[in-house]
């Protein structure tokens, strides 16, 4: 499932991915704090801010997502930060796709 991104900036790719019940606006603070170095996507995650609804909500399916968004976008291998349900989600991203993660 490809995912809700919003974007800003330029450079090296950071994600951010909000937890439960947050969505990308969320994390809009650090986004703008960050946008003045590195490339950042802010991330919602599936059943949140924007992106699509699904039933399946286990952490393995949502890595996925975020997997699929960032080839779309050309940001395998980026910085990711997740908070909450958000950093569990990133957890096991780097853990089944370490490729995908570069930090």
């Amino acid at each position: 499932m490809l995912l809700n991104v919003i974007e800003a900036g330029q450079g090296p790719a950071v994600v951010l991915v909000h937890g439960l019940f947050g969505m990308a606006r969320s994390l809009g603070f650090v986004q703008r704090a960050l946008a003045s170095r590195f490339r950042v996507l802010a991330l919602d995650l599936r059943n949140h801010g924007t992106s699509p609804h699904a039933p399946d909500m286990r952490f393995d399916v949502m890595a996925e997502d975020v997997r699929e968004t960032l080839a779309d976008r050309g940001a395998l291998g980026a910085a990711v930060i997740g908070h909450s349900m958000g950093g569990k989600t990133v957890m096991r991203l780097a853990l089944r796709h370490p490729d995908a993660v570069g930090r």
